[in-house]
């Protein structure tokens, strides 16, 4: 008979549902309700769900000043809901497509952090050799060109859509805004894309909404969070089980 491995496993009656702390690095909370009622959708009851807003700040992050004082907000948020917190959270989400504070979240909170430009760019690279990406506001080309650069993958970047107006605008999803980001998604292929990322909170959620079938993937940037967030905290409670399950009573804490 071959030999097979006995590998430890989740107990079969079913594991309790991943704590997932929500942070929407803007201060605008009709958008948190948003974000909260997608997770709650994308996980169904796999996960509970903490969201919160920033504490203050800009209602919506549109540029460097704006992601500098959203990144300490985001930090404030982080660790007052995690000192509150009967139950520490699996994983951690930033909502918010310019990442505030990530560095410092992931300094403080003992879990996984996810932020949505580092979750759907790596997520694309996956399903295609160049992506591009499509968000609101003049300056968030240039902000996110430094991005793609301190992380290397430039090269893979086949070109970044700027959409015209008011980030919050679009959160409405009108058939006019929509016919805006059906319009970008063209163009963002016709430059060379074979992958496209749809970028921030306020386009998070779009996709149902576009008037016509985009021609390659479209990566929804929340939703990469999200489920990179559930793969790292599930991969977290796996190595947790297995490790505590191959430690013999001797090796316990107090013995």
């Amino acid at each position: 008979m071959p030999h097979t491995l006995d590998c430890p496993t989740a107990e079969r009656s079913g594991p309790a549902p991943y704590r997932l702390l929500v942070v929407n690095g803007n201060t605008t909370a009709t958008l948190t309700d948003s974000l909260a009622g997608q997770a709650r959708a994308f996980f169904g009851t796999a996960v509970q769900l903490r969201a919160v807003t920033a504490p203050f700040g800009p209602p919506y992050v549109a540029s460097r000043a704006d992601a500098a004082m959203s990144a300490h907000a985001v930090l404030a948020a982080v660790e007052s809901e995690a000192a509150q917190a009967e139950t520490p959270f699996d994983a951690c989400v930033l909502a918010c497509f310019g990442e505030p504070g990530i560095g410092a979240v992931r300094e403080r909170l003992n879990a996984p952090v996810v932020g949505m430009a580092e979750a759907s760019i790596m997520t694309a690279m996956q399903r295609g050799d160049r992506y591009a990406i499509v968000t609101v506001g003049q300056r968030w080309p240039g902000m996110l060109r430094e991005q793609v650069r301190q992380w290397g993958v430039e090269a893979r970047c086949a070109g970044i859509h700027a959409l015209p107006g008011n980030a919050l605008d679009y959160a409405s999803r009108s058939t006019e805004s929509a016919a805006v980001v059906a319009n970008a998604l063209d163009s963002a292929v016709e430059q060379g894309a074979d992958v496209v990322i749809v970028a921030g909170a306020a386009l998070a959620g779009y996709l149902p909404c576009l008037p016509r079938a985009p021609r390659v993937p479209v990566i929804d940037s929340y939703r990469a969070a999200l489920a990179q967030a559930l793969a790292l905290a599930s991969l977290e409670r796996a190595n947790y089980f297995a490790y505590t399950r191959s430690r013999s009573p001797s090796e316990s804490p107090g013995q």
